[in-house]
């Protein structure tokens, strides 16, 4: 199978469905701030406290630093794409986790922050390949990949308003299940 072969993004609805994109608000209440200033390069945390939730863990294909139990979770999804997709899994490769910055949409530093600035979000690459935002399109590796991320409840960029095919973040829902079972205390 082609992992590459751009195709259309899919239809409204036809992924994320019952799972909903943490706003930074949302984040920033739940965890904190991760640093007291943001650009649109990216920057380490630096509030001691949101430091201690995060890590950097082996989760399979690669290194990750990002939020612990989101590396946990990664490292599930990971599990489960390796059993039933290997060549998928080993043409995988990421382009970052953990990045205090403004989001980029359309190429400009858009406030507020990224989720990637709580380490909640990963890019990935395919073959050492990036799937372009905004053209809604799609690599049909990138497709496959997000039916696993949303089973293990993790948005897929690629239904965001600007598509963003390379990007997975963890849901609202998942969030509050780790809230809710005490899996951090920030």
């Amino acid at each position: 199978m082609d992992y590459l072969e751009l195709i259309p993004k899919p239809a409204a609805g036809g992924v994320n469905q019952g799972i909903h994109a943490p706003s930074a608000g949302f984040l920033e209440q739940l965890l904190g701030m991760p640093r007291d200033s943001f650009t649109g390069d990216c920057q380490p945390p630096n509030n001691p406290t949101f430091k201690k939730l995060i890590a950097t863990k082996n989760v399979g294909p690669f290194k990750a630093t990002g939020l612990i139990p989101a590396l946990d979770s990664l490292t599930a999804v990971f599990t489960d794409v390796k059993a039933a997709v290997p060549d998928l899994y080993a043409l995988l490769t990421s382009n970052g986790m953990l990045c205090c910055r403004f989001r980029h949409i359309g190429g400009k530093n858009v406030p507020p922050p990224s989720s990637h600035s709580w380490g909640t979000a990963i890019d990935f690459l395919l073959d050492g390949k990036i799937d372009i935002q905004g053209d809604n399109k799609v690599f049909r590796g990138l497709g496959i990949l997000a039916k696993f991320f949303n089973a293990h409840q993790w948005i897929w960029g690629a239904a965001f308003p600007t598509e963003d095919s390379m990007h997975f973040e963890v849901s609202q829902e998942l969030l509050l299940k780790w809230k809710d079972s005490g899996t951090f205390s920030p």
